[in-house]
């Protein structure tokens, strides 16, 4: 018998968590499973003894894009109020409280299991970013109330009270030699993950070279045998399977110490929890390297969060390495562990490379619980649909810290980087908007890479229903800087485009100061039913941008027209 660890998760750390109670509860003589929310048939969710669920908000108090298939299926009304009668939950959320729609999805389901009849063993519990020790300051108390009440139900009889130090971790994954025939018939061949290898034909800088922005519109080929599995229509995104940069490789290849022999030696990675899905072999190979794993696998170029920590103190066997990683894995090392590697954007290579007697003398099968995966990235489309290629514009993410290097952003210096005939892992999701018909009146906000999914739509509304309205707001710091798609606007039917400039002027200029220049129109278009779509960062602008719309319909018409669709946001941190 075991307990089922659900989580849904955008960049990883609802997972890191999902990961942390599957190890507390090995130590405590617990079995637990480990799956994506969307990746658990939700038809056997009655079946269950007890589940814990683990969730992330993301954008304007959404789902996150791992368990939206999911939360559709848990609305249904013939699952009825008895459906979980029988099923002890607990929910914990993860937000950040700076935000407007703080901890949407976690209370959403929460409320949602609880109509299911589902036996709550807590209150929601809504960790939050801005907590003095952050999200520890709700999961630790929460989790511990949790095992309290798991050994209270008298459901697992081997489960202890307290954590058992003398249990070994078991990895989720192992390295066996690529010849040993005895490990063959523990690979089997994952389904069908969605992803293709697409080529590109061109990665064009769309800003001025004196620009400080690199941002690129990178053109990929769809093969005639992909086009009927790589369709796509406006608002739908591209899932991008990064790799680690080679110079960031190279550090964590160094600080690792492990030798060309064991790095170039022919291997298979096997499961040893039956419960973990099968690693991406599309990505690393059935027969694969450490190299390649290093390549692509493991996420070296993320900021390390308090488990990798704690995993690397527990496989260390240096006293004063092992006590300085425990203070940077406890919940009052916080301060301390934000100095050293949030504040100045420190990698896990180089984390790695700054303990060196633990480092060196890591098992490669360790890493599967120390590191975890290069997630995919999602980036909204920006091309007109076609059958022959799919487009992307990508800011490249670079900046200075206090370390000596460079920071870099994982995904967009993979893409930056690219060459034609490079061949990428891709797959289509679809995105967050709602696009009406194309005849249908549309008002849309977004600035900076955020006009992506608007150059998608109006390419598609100019051939469709040329005669369509349209209102684009976008803005970007110069008229000869970063102006995207300048040049093909005025070529677009059923659009009219306003440009904001924040560095062209004295004063700068927003998206907001245009719209409200333009609040006569904005009102007669929204009065003859147009929908309004906001794409960009999820810092001041979506705020501001809801602050003159409901100048102009009022504060109750806007929170209706959010709650109904008529005012829908895509954005990011």
């Amino acid at each position: 018998m075991s307990i089922l660890i659900l989580y849904g998760s955008e960049t990883g750390t609802a997972q890191d968590i999902a990961e942390s109670l599957r190890r507390e509860a090995q130590m405590r003589h617990l079995a637990a499973r480990v799956f994506e929310l969307d990746e658990y048939d939700i038809g056997q969710l009655f079946t269950e003894n007890v589940v814990l669920f683990v969730v992330s908000t993301t954008g304007q108090g959404e789902m996150p894009p791992n368990m939206r298939k999911t939360w559709k299926l848990l609305l249904r009304k013939s699952l009825g109020s008895e459906f979980l009668k029988n099923v002890n939950t607990a929910v914990l959320g993860l937000g950040d409280s700076s935000y407007q729609k703080y901890n949407f999805a976690g209370k959403k389901l929460y409320r949602r299991l609880a109509q299911m009849g589902a036996n709550m063993m807590c209150g929601v519990s809504l960790a939050d970013d801005q907590h003095e020790i952050g999200i520890d300051g709700a999961f630790i108390p929460w989790k511990q109330r949790v095992w309290e009440e798991i050994q209270r139900l008298g459901i697992y009889e081997s489960m202890t009270e307290e954590i058992d130090p003398k249990v070994k971790i078991q990895t989720k994954y192992r390295f066996v030699e690529a010849g040993n025939p005895d490990h063959r018939k523990n690979v089997v061949a994952e389904s069908d993950t969605g992803y293709h290898a697409l080529k590109v034909n061109s990665n064009r800088r769309v800003t001025s070279e004196n620009h400080f922005q690199d941002t690129r519109l990178v053109n990929f080929e769809i093969p005639y045998e992909l086009q009927s599995q790589m369709k796509y229509s406006p608002g739908d995104v591209l899932m991008v399977r990064p790799y680690n940069p080679d110079e960031t490789v190279q550090v964590a290849i160094e600080a690792l110490g492990y030798s060309d022999e064991i790095m170039n030696k022919p291997v298979r990675i096997v499961k040893n929890d039956p419960y973990s899905k099968q690693p991406p072999y599309f990505l690393v190979g059935v027969e694969t390297t450490l190299r390649t794993c290093l390549q692509r696998y493991f996420d070296l170029q993320q900021i390390p969060k308090r488990s990798f920590f704690e995993m690397l103190s527990y496989y260390s066997n240096d006293a004063s390495e092992k006590e300085r990683l425990r203070e940077l894995a406890s919940p009052e090392g916080l301060d301390d562990l934000l100095d050293y590697a949030n504040r100045c954007r420190r990698t896990t290579a180089e984390t790695f490379r700054d303990f060196p007697a633990t480092s060196k003398h890591l098992e490669p099968d360790y890493l599967f619980e120390i590191l975890t995966v290069i997630r995919p990235r999602a980036f909204s489309i920006a091309s007109a649909p076609s059958a022959n290629f799919v487009e992307l514009l990508v800011a490249k993410v670079e900046y200075k810290s206090r370390m000596a290097d460079k920071r870099r952003g994982l995904c967009s210096t993979f893409i930056s980087r690219l060459k034609e005939g490079d061949e990428v892992f891709c797959k289509i999701r679809a995105g967050t908007f709602k696009f009406p018909l194309p005849e249908a009146p549309v008002i849309c906000i977004g600035p900076g890479t955020g006009v992506a999914p608007f150059r998608s739509l109006f390419g598609q509304r100019s051939r469709l229903s040329p005669h369509s309205s349209g209102l684009l707001f976008f803005g970007c710091r110069g008229e000869h800087d970063d102006f995207y798609f300048s040049d093909e606007w005025n070529s677009m039917s059923g659009v009219e485009v306003i440009a904001a400039f924040s560095r062209d002027s004295e004063k700068k200029v927003y998206v907001q100061h245009k719209m409200g220049e333009r609040a006569r129109d904005i009102k007669k278009m929204l009065e003859s039913g147009a929908s309004v779509f906001i794409a960009g960062s999820s810092g001041d602008m979506p705020k501001a941008v809801s602050s003159v719309l409901s100048q102009i319909q009022g504060d109750e018409w806007t929170k209706k027209a959010e709650e109904t669709g008529r005012i829908q946001y895509e954005t990011w941190s």
